[in-house]
């Protein structure tokens, strides 16, 4: 049997000295209490729910500190984000398009953040399809219903603003359902209050059953996923914890990718 010499003897020391460290960043007896025994407070769009709320737990259980979340659409978070409110202070800032993070960041109100993912446009149908909507020039046609988020969701202002610069919204308008988040909508198509909904392509690997359609006239509308760390967190030390956690490819980010997110970084550009 081989001997260790001194050399080899301390380079593994080194190396579990390392993984020793690693893994007392993520997990620690102590829990992560923070002030007052108080939660994480994330304002988070509806698009990521499922994914944020999965990650929020396996963080929990790896740090004991809880995580609450605010859901809504984007331009109204961004407006909550900025009340400033002593009586629910906030940390963390996941909107469903990085413009709401820079809006944040004009305002004061946003600093460091991380990237989560990417997410384009779909058309996601009512199921079974009644009225055969499988292109875009079968949305005009009367007795469809399309619904769009309201342009407080980041995908109905992105979705409205590109599809008026390319001439097409003028002929959809007629046949808009409008609807609150993109949660909504997708589910005003699931119920069949809508024959099509206009959604991030995240938001539609949860209606499995119903076709999901990549059409070229939305293929320009793209967001980017990010979470910042609100300027005004009673904890900004945990706060950026759990941001780093949702951004690790061994954590947060596998969440993400189980809800059908291309997550940042991701070879290929596939969930």
């Amino acid at each position: 049997m081989p001997r260790l010499t001194p050399a080899r003897t301390a380079v593994g020391s080194l190396v579990a000295l390392v993984l020793l460290v690693a893994a007392a960043y993520w997990r620690t007896d102590a829990p992560l209490t923070g002030p007052a025994g108080r939660p994480l407070v994330v304002y988070c769009a509806a698009s990521a729910r499922p994914a944020a709320e999965a990650a929020a737990r396996d963080f929990e259980a790896e740090t004991g500190r809880r995580v609450e979340f605010r859901f809504g659409a984007s331009e109204d978070l961004l407006h909550k984000a900025g009340l400033l409110n002593p009586a629910d202070p906030a940390d963390l800032f996941l909107p469903a398009d990085d413009g709401y993070i820079r809006a944040a960041r004009e305002k004061g109100i946003a600093a460091e953040s991380f990237p989560i993912a990417e997410m384009r446009c779909v058309l996601l149908t009512a199921p079974g399809n009644p009225k055969g909507v499988a292109r875009w020039a079968d949305l005009p046609r009367p007795g469809v219903r399309v619904a769009v988020p309201s342009p407080a969701a980041a995908v109905g202002r992105l979705a409205r603003d590109h599809l008026a610069a390319a001439g097409l919204w003028d002929e959809l308008r007629p046949r808009v359902v409008d609807t609150g988040t993109v949660t909504e909508a997708a589910n005003a198509a699931k119920l069949g209050s809508a024959d099509a909904a206009v959604v991030w392509d995240a938001v539609a690997a949860a209606y499995p059953g119903q076709a999901v359609l990549a059409l070229p006239e939305l293929a320009a509308v793209t967001a980017r996923v990010d979470v910042a760390i609100l300027t005004h967190s009673p904890d900004a030390a945990a706060a950026r914890r759990f941001a780093r956690y949702l951004s690790d490819p061994d954590r947060g980010l596998v969440r993400f990718r189980e809800a059908g997110f291309r997550v940042a970084g991701a070879a290929g550009g596939g969930p």
